[in-house]
């Protein structure tokens, strides 16, 4: 075709487009909303929520579906979309209020000839399409992060047609706003951007598509590797940064300079006071007039080097506590800390009022604010702040929305174990403190308030206590759950309320300690993304690990930290044997809300999986089975099925974090056996092994099996089928393939000195993993070591091993050797 600058070919997807900057409005403010009346039975499901719309999304679309929306009202189109290997356009993003959110969209299609073309249109949100300023087309079903699909014709002349889209969404909490166009037409059609070049724009392309970022960065500096020249005309690069995660970071506008034509590794400088944590960057790269943007999640790395040691935990409270008032994130819990140390700065005043902020708008995740902020008036009022400030606080709580039965128009988030723990412990201690006083949302006295969040709370305990957490493990999520549990534990003034979050703050402690190594909150996890898995070192449990026995870092988290650190909590004694493990192994069981868990720990390394989880089933966040040595905290391995093409992505599961199908999965002992059966239609059909090399001081591989070594701990990985090492791109030298429908990799770690792994290595060079029958089988010269077929049932060295039956929420533990 000679007409356009780019061919449209039949069942391809239109993916450039110029795109106009976001048109943003709270939506419905003003709204008093309604209240809710959902029962809730307290067996919670990761992924899961309301089936019905929200208050906010039903007025939207009844005003919003069938209004006109006039030319006229269009906004400049500005940049270019990019989508790399993806056929879908996307604006996707988190708002934690009602926000009605437009863009405008514009392309040029080309044809031989006049007539009809048919197109499939697909969109989470809202689309009106205009083909040479004649409306054509509306297709406004708003329904939230489900994507619908229409037919249409778009009456194209011969010649150059103008092709005008308007999108628009309600964003609730994360969001899905994204458009896939697809021409469903017999002959190409040609496609090209108005006032573009478009050999700038292929350029561009190009340069962005092969960036391949670092995901870990150090001093300040993010590292792109490139693996396309930049384009022969100056590439001026600018850009946001953004906080992940609840840590209410301010987000920072940067100028990073200029790209080099023939470089083949960008840097890109970070503000010199930008601390460690996990940061999105939104890069923007112009080119003669021509802006492309694309998003990317970095973890900047604290300076290596563990705290200082004490055997104390009281000293180590007070570090940690003068740690988090200097240098922590952002959140409420940090503002108690200033308290606590007596730091009193205009810095506090700022953390106060971005809390009422959060608060009064009824913010999602708000909740994880309000308790600390109850914790400070308790424990600090009158302290600092001015009387009207004070005032302040008091109406914020006062003006609250405690729970989905009373009025509001707003995106909270009520349906997850660590947010319903967290809006009935704001609700209780609200009420305590209140008793009198009249709560505006729900129209009760702080009394009545009390008493109904306490019969919630003996809910929610009643389930947990019995069932475990869904969020087993969580390096994200245990942290949130300590917000109300220290805060209940605390200051509740009922004896069985303070006695039943103790006993569950045990519990966690224990279970936590089970899976700590030498500083590293590390594990099997029920829900985690990936900024947690590859950066260990930077979560809160990891600091709370550090805190509860020593042995690790401080970091900026500070979610709830500061509540263990203000309160008078200390961990069991057998937690401390648990965590700082110096001699034997040991070996241990334990349910958690669903999930039956193995744990297997000698000194210098520790192999724990969920067993027998939802085979063949897709996954969501669930972290299986996982792999960390002592000698780093980068030294650790896992292997999953990946949910989405690459790395550092928001899906659910994710590349890294999750299971697009899960398997089965055996562990006995130091040895655990997974088993996958994929579909013949799935996206991915290959597994993959996370290996960073670099942090073991021996990796030998062999064409099925990868044995490494750190310190005095060793393991090795075997699968069914070759392993493939990633040479290119952003996870080159740090990730394993294998291309197999049906595939079973196997784990076996040791501990001891040279000979030792001599002998292990010696023994496994004859390991073989196969599928037999549909079961996953594996042998050495010297017999066959486990088998496990798809229903579960598992022979290890030709014994059959179950999960033991009498395994409850509380860790069943056994020593073998020397343990103490």
């Amino acid at each position: 075709m000679d007409i356009g600058n780019w061919v449209l070919e039949p069942n391809t997807a239109l993916t450039r487009f110029c795109v106009s900057p976001p048109r943003e409005e709270q939506f419905a403010e003003f709204f008093a909303g309604e209240a809710m009346d959902m029962a809730m039975d307290y067996r919670f499901q990761n992924g899961s929520g309301p089936q019905e719309d929200a208050f906010c999304r039903r007025i939207f679309r009844q005003q919003m579906a069938e209004r006109t929306v006039e030319l006229s009202e269009a906004i400049a189109r500005t940049h270019v979309s990019y989508t790399g290997e993806s056929d879908t356009v996307s604006f996707s993003s988190f708002q934690r209020v009602p926000f009605h959110v437009q863009r405008w969209l514009e392309l040029e299609l080309h044809a031989t000839e006049a007539g009809s073309y048919p197109f499939q249109l697909s969109t989470c949100g809202g689309a009106r399409l205009w083909c040479n300023e004649q409306a054509v087309a509306k297709f406004t079903p708003f329904s939230r992060n489900k994507m619908q699909s229409c037919e249409l014709m778009l009456p194209l002349q011969a010649g150059k047609n103008t092709l005008l889209i308007h999108l628009e969404e309600l964003f609730e909490r994360d969001t899905v706003f994204a458009l896939r166009f697809i021409y469903q037409g017999c002959v190409p059609l040609g496609v090209s951007l108005p006032q573009t070049d478009a050999a700038v724009l292929d350029e561009l392309s190009l340069f962005a598509g092969a960036m391949r970022p670092e995901l870990t960065a150090r001093d300040n500096q993010v590292r792109i590797r490139l693996g396309a020249n930049a384009p022969t005309q100056p590439v001026s690069l600018s850009g946001e940064i953004h906080g992940m995660g609840n840590d209410n970071f301010t987000p920072r506008q940067v100028d990073f300079g200029t790209a080099t034509p023939d470089g083949q590794l960008l840097t890109l400088s970070l503000p010199a006071e930008i601390g460690s944590a996990h940061y999105q960057i939104v890069l923007r790269m112009s080119c003669a007039g021509v802006s492309i943007t694309r998003s990317f999640g970095v973890n900047l790395m604290p300076s290596p080097g563990h705290a200082e040691h004490s055997t104390s935990l009281d000293e180590r409270k007070l570090k940690a506590l003068s740690h988090t008032a200097r240098y922590g994130m952002e959140r409420t819990s940090r503002l108690l800390a200033m308290l606590q140390c007596g730091e009193t700065t205009a810095e506090a005043d700022r953390l106060l009022l971005d809390t009422l902020k959060r608060i009064s708008a009824r913010e999602d995740c708000s909740d994880f604010s309000l308790v600390p902020l109850l914790w400070i008036w308790r424990e600090h009022n009158g302290e600092h702040f001015p009387a009207a400030l004070w005032r302040r606080v008091r109406s914020s709580i006062l003006g609250y929305r405690y729970w989905m039965d009373e009025q509001g128009n707003d995106v909270m988030w009520f349906w997850s174990e660590n947010h319903t723990l967290c809006f009935h412990t704001a609700q209780y201690l609200a009420g305590q403190m209140f008793p009198d006083e009249l709560f505006l949302a729900s129209g009760r006295s702080g009394e009545e308030q009390r008493a109904i969040a306490a019969l919630r709370l003996a809910q929610w305990f009643d389930a947990i206590e019995l069932y475990g957490f869904v969020e087993w493990n969580s390096a994200p999520y245990y942290p949130v759950d300590y917000i109300g549990l220290f805060a209940l534990y605390q200051l509740a003034e009922d004896a069985w309320v303070r006695q039943r979050a103790k006993g569950l703050i045990d519990r966690l402690m224990l279970l936590s300690s089970l899976h700590y190594q030498d500083g590293i909150a590390a594990g099997t996890m029920g829900r985690v993304y990936e900024k947690e898995l590859l950066a260990g070192v930077l979560t809160e449990l990891s600091a709370y690990g550090n805190v509860a026995w020593g042995g690790g870092w401080y970091n900026r988290k500070c979610a709830s930290l500061p509540l263990f650190c203000a309160s008078d909590y200390q961990p069991p004694v057998a937690a401390d044997s648990y965590a700082r493990l110096s001699q034997g192994s040991l070996s241990a069981f334990y349910q958690a809300g669903g999930g039956n868990i193995v744990v297997w720990k000698e000194p210098g390394v520790s192999l724990s999986s969920c067993i027998n989880h939802h085979p063949g089933q897709r996954g969501h966040q669930q972290h299986l089975m996982d792999v960390q040595f002592a000698t780093h905290h980068d030294a650790k391995f896992w292997v999953n099925h990946p949910g989405e093409a690459e790395p550092g992505g928001e899906q659910r599961p994710s590349y890294w974090s999750g299971n697009g199908v899960l398997p089965q999965l055996m562990q006995v002992e130091n040895r655990a056996l997974q088993f996958w059966q994929l579909p013949a239609d799935t996206a991915f059909p290959w597994t993959h092994l996370y290996l960073p090399a670099d942090a073991f001081e021996q990796v030998i591989t062999l064409p099925r099996t990868c044995l490494v070594r750190a310190g005095n701990a060793f393991a090795v990985i075997g699968c069914s089928a070759p392993l493939n090492a990633v040479t290119t791109g952003m996870t080159a030298g740090n990730e394993y393939r294998a291309q197999a429908h049906h595939v079973a990799w196997f784990t076996e770690v040791g501990h001891g000195d040279d000979a030792a792994f001599a002998a292990f290595c010696q023994r496994m060079e004859t390991l073989v993993v196969s599928i037999e029958d549909q079961q996953a089988v594996v042998s050495t010269a010297q017999g066959e070591l486990m088998r496990l077929d798809w229903q579960g049932k598992c022979l290890v060295e030709g014994v059959v091993h179950r999960f033991p039956d009498a395994a409850g929420c509380d860790p069943i533990v056994t020593w073998s050797g020397e343990a103490q």
